[in-house]
């Protein structure tokens, strides 16, 4: 220890003394001062001159006018006249073609272009179908990496800023038209207007439930008619053509007064198309009797078997028919007028008529059947006994339908045609009931699938209609409270006299308020931890490289030879005290002339000592342990802290490995106390950063102490072979 101790006084005498060392040594001290001073003053605030970043401003818009109002918008115009009062950044209005050139040729960092269409877009944006408006963004990426980030915010908040001044002008518009319906509303005729506007709508809304009252009603004509069609479609094709005629009927309207009547003519077609098409089916059936007599043989058997099965046909007609009847007197009769009743019992009477026919039919049919098995029948007499009955079948069916087109049909219709005062009296409100219809699908041509499609349509115009007049009278109530209350001038109250400062505070309805916690000067301020770091390692690589770390023989005159432990130690003194002047005029540097404005200066000037024995000491023994090879790995690890520490970009946006082996890197540490003691300790975090930093001293002190023992002959042999070469 005691020679270690004459070593470095003697290396201190010598570099006092000699002039050329005193003028190297001052320069090692003054070079990572000046790393870090002028590096911190050049980021002090750089994003508070970004005014002089060149960004080109186009504007294509071709205006928008309505044809509501005669007013041509250009929304283009005046986000450039709010551009000329922004100095963010420099803004140039050129053209289209200059603007996308000068970008590319370097001139502008950027460009933004308004399209043709942006008035348009911005000013129906609500419409179906209308499209979001873009603003073109061009951007250098190559002229520099910075500005694109810093143009691109720009750009960014022009797009807020003409987003907060389109719904302030929207917002006030708004209030003011309020306003101004306010003031009207409260005059003495509007009051008058307003009364009467009410009872309107309250008969609108009797007139609505009424309608959907009658639609009920065709819902389930429209019902018991579908069994009917279903059976005469299984006995004859034919009946396919009637069927259409009768679905062109419940071809809709657009609103509900319309779709009701649509649907009112749908329902009497449809059980006048059932009744053509069991007209028509019966003459399949006779057909087929005529059929199977003229083919009969010996096989009387299975011709039996297929008068069977006509006649559990007509079984089946017969049942549909007892439904429907029972249907329209259970359902329609209680709700036919008594404008109608004698009609309506008329067909039931003709329907009861065409049963007991039909019923007739089948019975003569079974019997034919019988006479066919037991081989003495007369086949002649039989098989005009079965038309005479099909016949008859059919004039009861025909005279239902006479009975319906001729008595119960023209008062359907005439009460359909009442339902043309729900569309008289929507019209002269001015209101639409658009709601209130329901499209007719025509996607089928068979008749079931149009009576399936009639009966959803009158139950939804029920249900629509219903609606309808529950919204007449919630109207009918605003109106009366408006009227009673004076709600508007409430509403005028709170608008105030100036509708334009509330439409601006409505378009931004909350700002953001920054509390800094931890705050720091400046961005330079908070750059400082990584430039110290990087300074105070360049420094100390800089003595191992400027200061032998050998000590030649003969140094210390009249002393033993110094072991190896003590040429380590003994040297190390004087790049120690290099260490020391270097960080104690870093750290007060930036502090009396930087002006960093540390939380706690003292602190900074202890981790910078720290910093600076630790920095040296590892770049020392890294030298002293592998020679040249040494130096490389110091330049190494300096490349792996410059991004590795966490000093300029958070540690989580880096790539995984350099997240892994940032806690191994003694600069990861040294950002972290330097920066404690800028912005504040939390927690203790400033000791344990030192702590960690100083925990590096241990690995160093045994590789210099105990592991670069082996070593030594390989270096030796390693330096003669350098010198071999007569270049290195």
């Amino acid at each position: 220890m005691r020679n270690s101790w004459k070593l470095f006084r003697h290396d201190l005498h010598h570099s006092t003394t000699n002039v050329m060392a005193i003028v190297v040594l001052a320069g090692l001290i003054l070079i990572p001062s000046l790393f870090t001073w002028f590096n911190v003053i050049a980021t002090w605030d750089p994003f508070g001159n970004t005014k002089n970043l060149t960004v080109a401003v186009a504007n294509t818009d071709q205006g928008y006018q309505s044809d509501l109002i005669p007013l041509r918008v250009n929304i283009g115009e005046q986000a450039l006249s709010s551009l000329r009062a922004n100095n963010d950044l420099n803004w140039v209005i050129t053209t289209r073609d200059d603007a996308i050139e000068g970008t590319r040729s370097g001139e502008y960092y950027a460009a933004l272009v308004l399209p043709p269409e942006f008035s348009a877009d911005m000013m129906t944006f609500y419409e179906d179908g209308g499209e979001r408006t873009a603003i073109e963004y061009y951007t250098n990426e190559k002229k520099n990496a910075i500005a694109p980030n810093i143009t691109e915010q720009g750009a960014t908040e022009v797009s807020t800023n003409i987003n907060e001044q389109f719904s302030a002008t929207l917002g006030e518009v708004g209030l003011r038209i309020i306003s101004s319906l306010s003031k009207e509303l409260n005059d003495a005729d509007t009051q008058v207007a307003l009364s009467r506007l009410e009872a309107r709508v309250n008969q609108v809304a009797a007139q609505l439930r009424a309608g959907a009252d009658t639609a009920d009603m065709f819902a389930a004509l429209i019902a018991s008619s579908t069994p009917l069609v279903r059976s005469a479609s299984d006995l004859a094709t034919s009946s396919g053509r009637a069927l259409s005629e009768a679905s062109e009927a419940i071809d809709g309207g657009a609103d509900a007064a319309r779709s009701l009547t649509s649907a009112l003519t749908s329902a009497a077609g449809s059980l006048g198309g059932a009744l053509s098409a069991s007209d028509e089916s019966y003459q399949a059936v006779s057909d087929r009797i005529e059929h199977l007599y003229a083919s009969l043989d010996t096989q009387s058997g299975s011709t039996a078997d297929a008068i069977d099965a006509v006649a559990t046909r007509v079984q089946i007609q017969i049942d549909q028919y007892v439904a429907l009847r029972a249907s329209a007197a259970a359902t329609v009769g209680p709700v036919v007028p008594d404008t109608a009743r004698g009609d309506f019992d008329l067909v039931l009477s003709r329907l009861d008529n065409a049963i007991a026919r039909q019923q007739a039919l089948m019975d003569g049919l079974e019997d034919a059947a019988r006479q066919l098995r037991s081989a003495n029948a007369d086949t002649g007499a039989a098989r005009q006994q079965a038309l005479g009955l099909v016949a008859d079948a059919r004039a009861a069916i025909g005279s239902a339908k006479t009975a319906y087109d001729t008595s119960l049909k023209p008062k359907l219709e005439a009460l359909g045609s009442t339902l043309a005062s729900i569309d008289a009296g929507i019209t002269a409100v001015g209101d639409d009931v658009s709601s209130a219809t329901t499209s007719l699908s025509s996607g089928s041509n068979s008749l079931l699938d149009r009576l399936s499609e009639a009966e959803s349509t009158t139950s939804s115009i029920s249900d629509s209609l219903v609606d309808a007049a529950g919204r007449f009278d919630e109207l009918s109530a605003a109106l009366a409270e408006a009227s009673d209350t004076g709600d508007l001038r409430a509403l005028t109250d709170l608008i105030g006299s100036d509708p334009g400062m509330l439409a601006t505070s409505l378009s931004k309805p909350v700002e953001l308020e920054r509390v800094p916690v931890f705050s720091v000067a400046s961005f330079g301020s908070a750059m400082t931890p990584l430039y110290m770091m990087l300074g105070l390692w360049v420094g100390a690589l800089l003595a191992s490289v400027a200061i032998r770390v050998d000590v030649p023989v003969g140094t210390l005159p009249g002393v033993e030879p110094l072991t190896p432990e003590q040429t380590y130690l003994g040297r190390y003194g004087i790049f120690a005290l290099v260490g020391f002047a270097q960080s104690t005029l870093v750290s007060v540097g930036v502090i009396l002339f930087v002006r960093i404005e540390p939380a706690h200066p003292w602190l900074l000037v202890l981790a910078a000592w720290v910093m600076s024995l630790v920095f040296t000491l590892i770049t020392y023994t890294l030298v002293v342990a592998f020679g040249n090879a040494g130096k490389a790995l110091s330049v190494l690890l300096l490349v792996f802290q410059i991004a590795g520490s966490g000093g300029a970009y958070p540690l989580q946006v880096l790539p995984q490995w350099f997240q892994n082996i940032s806690p191994f890197l003694p600069g990861t540490h040294a950002v972290n106390a330097v920066r404690s003691a800028i912005a504040g300790v939390y927690a203790g975090d400033y000791w344990i950063s030192l702590a960690w930093l100083v925990l590096f001293v241990v690995p160093m002190l045994l590789l210099g102490f105990v592991l670069r023992r082996p070593l030594l002959g390989v270096h030796e042999n390693m330096l003669r072979e350098l010198e071999s070469t007569k270049l290195m």
